[in-house]
């Protein structure tokens, strides 16, 4: 899931907008941690808000970026089962290269099996490269 956050465009520290009781009345601090935003949030959209309820903050310095928000221990999980295609290919190579298969259809059919785990290969490492 895509979330937003304000943060500081030179210190990149995470900003925090908070009305106090009342019209017309806010507080701006910095944070380790984000104050998560939705995906559609936008500075136009956050400086109306505040607006309404007569806050003119200056949103300047500060920039919208997007994180994706993860649960826990889930990439790790999805590691693991992309690299199974892999590790499926490694144990394939090796046994075709071992002098245990010989030139005969059972080649043929590890070569077929080969491929196809080539092209899951291909398609797990491409994702495990634009995962992080």
């Amino acid at each position: 899931m895509k979330v937003k956050a304000l943060r500081h465009k030179e210190t990149k520290e995470f900003i925090h907008i908070m009305i106090r009781d009342g019209y017309n009345s806010f507080d701006i601090f910095t944070s380790n941690n984000p104050e998560v935003q939705p995906e559609t949030a936008t500075i136009e959209a956050m400086s109306k808000y505040y607006r309404d309820w007569g806050c003119e903050v200056d949103f300047e310095p500060y920039e919208l970026v997007e994180f994706e928000l993860v649960e826990k221990n889930t990439i790790g999980a999805d590691i693991r089962n992309k690299l199974s295609p892999p590790k499926n290919l490694v144990a394939l190579l090796e046994e075709f290269f071992s002098a245990k298969v010989g030139y005969t259809e059972e080649r043929r059919e590890f070569v077929e099996l080969i491929k196809k785990e080539m092209e899951q290969t291909k398609v797990s490492v491409e994702y495990l490269a634009n995962l992080l």
